[in-house]
């Protein structure tokens, strides 16, 4: 078969979200299948870490890049020499008109529970341009049983034209105690005396939520220890990491009113060895989503034997199951609860629940993710 791709999320330097996934499908797609051929269209020249050209791989670079996806790209399919036979959407947009089936990947469906959360461009692109991508697939690509069940409610779409390729993450890095401490200490950090939030600064990560009950958390921990007659150990920080998305300044703002900017460190966006260095060396990740798709972070952390204490969101649990400490991200003494119980909790218990936690994020990966998609692809063989 002959099969094109939209590369654009993929072909992008500081990938987060779809990017993250389009980047990682494409390099899978390109290392298990070696019957199909596809051709990857890009506004931009591919960057250099995307797979190189071979005989079953090819790249078409075209603009203009105003509305790619509305009028340049439809306009290339249509005037293809070699027809192709489908056409595959790693993000929620797929071209607007097309000489053959065309697979979109639906991630989540948070923008229409939480419109106020966008600009009023963005909005309107996201439930105009994907409900058309919807109705015009020849079949849908979504990332959990949770997604899958909302797009089947709001859009009616039949469950057999639906299938689900779970998120993946990649083989931990290996990086020394020496290299670790030098990232610690650029952001003056200790091992194990902090917290990770990690994912983009954008309303559904509830991250205010996080820091007003981290507050809390603080007060909490300093008044036990007044009364215990000792004084408090070295103030455990709470370091959030990723890059700002969109209506972050509520967060900063949260800060500053809480008292607590000693406590907290933004990172803004981290690469793979300061992500790994973050995971490896935090006490727990911490996960507030009000809503999420999936939750490529509690994957991260699972593999790398750190705890997660998570928001009891359906997709959250459907990843983690009992392999984690869930708390109702609407109520700030339950998150506060349960990193006291998490600090209370006996070495053995938590090394139980970390090794399960291992076990089931081995589960999943980019290769399998792959897998799923190319038996998608697989359907349409003529």
């Amino acid at each position: 078969m002959l099969i094109g791709i939209d590369g654009n999320e993929a072909n992008i330097t500081s990938r987060v979200g779809v990017g993250q996934y389009a980047f990682n499908l494409l390099k899978n797609l390109y290392l298990i299948d070696k019957k199909n051929q596809y051709i990857i269209y890009l506004k931009n020249p591919p960057l250099s870490d995307l797979p190189k050209e071979n005989k079953n791989w090819r790249y078409k670079v075209f603009g203009p890049q105003k509305l790619w996806t509305r009028f340049a790209l439809p306009i290339h399919l249509f005037t293809e020499k070699t027809p192709l036979d489908l056409f595959y959407s790693p993000s929620h947009y797929s071209p607007a008109f097309a000489p053959c089936p065309t697979i979109p990947t639906i991630h989540d469906l948070g923008y229409l529970q939480f419109q106020s959360q966008f600009t009023k461009k963005d909005l309107y692109q996201l439930i105009n341009w994907t409900k058309q991508s919807i109705k015009k697939a020849s079949h849908i690509i979504t990332v959990s049983n949770f997604s899958k069940t909302e797009i089947e409610k709001i859009y009616k779409i039949n469950p057999k034209k639906i299938t689900i390729a779970f998120n993946g993450v990649d083989e931990p890095l290996k990086i020394n105690s020496k290299d670790q401490q030098k990232i610690l200490s650029s952001f003056n950090l200790v091992s194990k005396n902090y917290y990770l939030y990690l994912g983009t600064l954008k309303p559904n990560k509830n991250i205010p939520f996080l820091i007003k009950s981290f507050a809390q958390y603080l007060k909490q921990k300093e008044i036990s220890s007044l009364h215990q007659g000792r004084m408090s150990e070295g103030q455990v920080g709470l370091v959030i990491a990723g890059k700002k998305g969109w209506l972050f300044d509520e967060i900063f703002s949260a800060v500053k009113q809480e008292g607590i900017e000693s406590n907290i460190v933004f990172t803004d966006f981290i690469d793979d060895i300061q992500k790994t260095t973050l995971y490896s060396n935090a006490k727990a990740l911490i996960i507030p989503s009000t809503y999420e798709g999936f939750g490529i972070p509690v994957i991260e952390a699972m593999k790398l034997d750190t705890p997660v204490i998570s928001s009891n969101i359906a997709p959250l649990k459907e990843v983690i199951q009992s392999n984690g400490f869930y708390f109702d991200p609407t109520n700030q003494k339950e998150l506060v609860d349960q990193l006291i119980k998490f600090e209370n909790s006996k070495p053995s218990e938590i090394e139980k629940i970390v090794k399960s936690a291992k076990i089931r994020a081995d589960f999943f990966s980019w290769k399998n993710t792959a897998k799923s998609v190319i038996s998608v692809f697989e359907k349409f063989k003529k």
